[in-house]
């Protein structure tokens, strides 16, 4: 970016009241940090006189962008005039690009409350299985997901335990006359 156009980026953010994006400072443009947790990045257009403003989702919800047909995802990004004014470059920000932003942030949240939710009735769901051996169920760190609970107790038989579908997997490894006694107290069930 030109140092005019990095004083238009810093204008329009004060403009619009974003500080700068810590970390960021020599890169290919210039971010600021929107309310909420995204980023704004202001950078030269591919054309001569434009610049290509744009958004991104703040870090915890990019995993959770959901599924858009052709047309309907939310637009990330413009191309406005370096001619125009401050004031209207603020004003195309404001009407084309924030709307956007915030539709695909409470999409993300939305999509990433139903994760969260079904996670937690999976972990709920595989705690009932663990707890009885002293066992405390584990997630993933990145998604959230929990892992499968392996069970060895005491030579007789080895239990695994895994989230499937909207169950759970139970997978039992034992010598055949301990099967037989499982299979007795599961058929009492």
């Amino acid at each position: 970016m030109t140092t005019d156009q990095q004083a238009t980026a810093h204008a329009i953010a004060a403009q619009l009241q974003l500080q700068s994006a810590p970390g960021y400072e020599g890169h290919w443009a210039a971010v600021f940090l929107l309310p909420g947790g995204g980023k704004l990045f202001i950078s030269a257009g591919r054309q001569r006189g434009q610049l290509h403003i744009s958004t991104s989702l703040p870090d915890g919800l990019r995993d959770h962008r959901p599924y858009y047909r052709a047309g309907e995802a939310p637009k990330t990004g413009i191309n406005v005039s370096e001619a125009k004014s401050v004031a209207l470059i603020v004003a195309d920000i404001k009407r084309r690009l924030l709307p956007e932003h915030a539709r695909e942030v409470a999409a993300c949240a939305e999509q990433k409350a139903k994760r969260d939710a079904y996670h937690a009735q999976r972990t709920l769901a595989l705690t009932e299985v663990a707890r009885p051996f002293g066992q405390v169920v584990q997630a993933d760190a990145r998604t959230g997901e929990p892992r499968p609970v392996c069970v060895e107790h005491s030579g007789l038989f080895r239990l695994t335990a895994k989230p499937y579908c909207e169950g759970l997997e139970l997978a039992i490894e034992t010598n055949p006359a301990i099967a037989g006694q499982i299979a007795s107290l599961l058929a009492k069930l």
